[in-house]
């Protein structure tokens, strides 16, 4: 997500915001998130890292994230794993938390999904689409059902208000989503996209927050 709306979101939250680098060159990508979990730990003190992983996705074995806190002697919750997917999204729902789509991936969504916000029309339009047949294409593809939480990588979305804010997170986007046309086959590509559509911020005043101010 755009650094911008995370300064939002932990500001409106009223919580620091840690950033991890990782080095773009690294030969072992997992110890090098390991050494970022334990520089977090050793700084401030961190004893449990929460995540919202619900399941193993692509060809993994083990949840990443458990890996990587074990190899930082850290522990891990994940209070969704295996959680039934539709009753999470009816609780975030009922909790009045508001969801934006920031990034849709093909064949199940398109570019206009790109600012629309999570509520119960949006559901049952996912709730379709995950209930649709896959055509053979599709299959021979590589493309799996949709997961309504998009645990595959499906879609992604970010919270601009919810009960946990002081303020809602606004955001000054432009009208048309940014496309990416994946040419070549990507590991991360774990349900094979072949189009990938992105929110796209505006240059200057790309969040604001509002504060009753």
């Amino acid at each position: 997500h755009p650094i911008p709306l995370m300064e939002a979101q932990a500001k409106s939250l009223g919580l620091e915001l840690l950033f991890v680098d990782i080095p773009q060159d690294t030969n072992d990508y997992m110890q090098a998130y390991i050494d970022g979990i334990v520089n977090l730990k050793v700084g401030y003190g961190i004893e449990v890292i929460t995540t919202g992983d619900m399941d193993l996705v692509g060809t993994m074995e083990r949840n990443w994230m458990e890996r990587c806190c074990e190899g930082a002697s850290i522990r891990v919750h994940l209070p969704l794993w295996k959680k039934n997917r539709e009753d999470v999204l009816e609780e975030l729902l009922d909790e009045g938390f508001r969801i934006m789509f920031s990034c849709v991936k093909s064949p199940f969504f398109d570019a206009s999904w790109i600012g629309r916000m999570l509520d119960r029309n949006t559901l049952e339009e996912m709730k379709a689409i995950a209930d649709r047949k896959l055509t053979e294409d599709e299959k021979e593809s590589g493309v799996k059902e949709l997961d309504l939480c998009g645990e595959r990588g499906e879609y992604h979305t970010m919270c601009v208000d919810g009960p946990l804010y002081r303020w809602e997170v606004m955001l000054e986007r432009e009208e048309r989503a940014k496309e990416i046309v994946m040419e070549s086959k990507w590991e991360g590509n774990i349900h094979n996209a072949k189009k990938i559509w992105t929110i796209c911020l505006k240059e200057s005043g790309e969040t604001k927050e509002e504060n009753g101010g």
